[in-house]
């Protein structure tokens, strides 16, 4: 096998390298200065496997340690991003494996911050759906769940549902659109109803 072209990627420090004319892969500039490779080598098949393997892994990574500076993501939607990227599953495994060694990367802190940004709107109900979508695992969103006072629910809700009948006649009515709006939220059926309950109180007609 001959490296036949190494070319300048637009992203900093990285580079295509082509290997008989076809191109191989995006390299690293530390892994092709590491290896001394350069236009015109010949390499084995098996050494160039083994140095784009090192290289893919420390891609991965810093493409994954990149991505995590911006958005706050679960381990799975960390590993989509990663996949979406074409990169192997190997890679991938490594990349998430190292960011956990670190804390970089954490299911529960990510649930609680998740929880926290959707409560304001969203029912614990709705939001623990959305956690399991994202891959987190029942164990973690059953004790963040564990840990949610009742009274902070109804506070949550109550602030929703004094927001939904403003400017709305207090009626039978409207109580009726009142639950239904929170269960639609996400709030459990008990916490709607008395929240409604309570806010339409010597209200219905």
């Amino acid at each position: 096998m001959k490296i036949t072209e190494i070319k300048k990627s637009k992203q900093p420090m990285k580079y295509h390298l082509y290997v008989d004319d076809v191109f191989y892969g995006v390299f690293l500039d530390e892994i092709l200065a590491s290896y001394s490779l350069k236009t015109g080598q010949e390499i084995g098949e098996d050494r160039l496997e083994e140095i784009k393997k090192e290289n893919d892994e420390k891609l991965a990574f810093s493409t994954a340690v990149s991505y995590i500076e911006r958005y706050n993501v679960s381990t799975k939607g960390l590993k989509d991003y990663l996949l979406r990227k074409k990169f192997s599953k190997y890679a991938i495994d490594s990349a998430v494996n190292k960011l956990k060694e670190h804390n970089y990367l954490n299911d529960e802190a990510f649930a609680k911050n998740y929880f926290e940004a959707l409560s304001g709107s969203k029912g614990k109900r709705v939001i623990a759906q959305k956690l399991k979508e994202k891959g987190v695992k029942k164990e973690i969103i059953d004790e963040l769940l564990l840990n949610i006072e009742d009274e902070d629910e109804e506070e949550r809700a109550r602030a929703l549902a004094e927001k939904f009948v403003k400017n709305r006649e207090k009626n039978l009515k409207n109580k009726q659109k009142c639950f239904a709006h929170l269960v639609y939220k996400g709030y459990d059926y008990s916490v709607a109803q008395k929240i409604a309950s309570e806010i339409f109180t010597g209200e219905e007609r």
